[in-house]
């Protein structure tokens, strides 16, 4: 195994076959631009010439050679990256399998980061993802927190709250129940340190 990863070091973009050269170069030509794709023209899977090898099923030799060569590959981190803003979970990408990217898509970058969701709902400006910013909304309904707190920290006035407002009740069968519990916990917490504030407010 380790022979054939060494033959496959990067080497100068004339040694790749016409066809991939011009694939791999159009892809940050044309539209598919996403920050930059001529990474792609390090990779180790670009100048191998058995590519069927990175969708062989697990179980067969080709996938497990398919993933030492990826494995070991200069752009490894650009790949997986790619992989991830993409949501490719197909084939192998970045050292990892299409299950693994998967996997690492669902558990960790559709985690909500409650520590930032809850800085947001005491009115600092954070940067949040679609998700946490729909969490938001649905914690500030439960606490009892107005528009007028939450919505400067995702840019947006009245009109665009209200909307996500109408639109919070219908997000709640999508959430898994282990979030919304959270969800609830938060809230609650929420409205115990905001209590005095809301007092006086009244």
């Amino acid at each position: 195994m380790n022979a054939i990863v060494h033959e496959l070091k990067p080497a100068a973009t004339d040694q790749l076959e016409p066809d991939v050269l011009h694939e791999l170069e159009s892809a940050f030509v044309t539209g598919l631009n996403r920050g930059g794709q001529r990474w792609r023209l390090g990779a180790l899977c670009a100048r191998d010439r058995r590519p069927d090898d990175w969708f062989a099923p697990p179980r067969l030799a080709a996938h497990h050679r398919a993933l030492a060569i990826c494995g070991s590959c200069p752009v490894r981190s650009e790949c997986l990256q790619d992989a991830i803003e993409c949501r490719t979970t197909e084939g192998i990408r970045g050292g990892l399998t299409g299950e693994e990217i998967g996997h690492r898509l669902t558990h960790d970058e559709d985690k909500p980061r409650f520590d930032l969701i809850k800085a947001a709902l005491l009115g600092k400006r954070v940067f949040l993802t679609e998700a946490e910013k729909r969490a938001v909304v649905r914690i500030a309904q439960l606490a009892g927190i107005g528009w007028e707190v939450w919505a400067p920290t995702m840019d947006i006035g009245y009109k665009a709250a209200a909307k996500r407002r109408k639109n919070a009740d219908s997000q709640l069968v999508s959430i898994p129940e282990r979030d919304r519990s959270d969800e609830i916990v938060l809230a609650d917490e929420l409205r115990r340190e905001l209590a005095p504030a809301l007092a006086v407010a009244a």
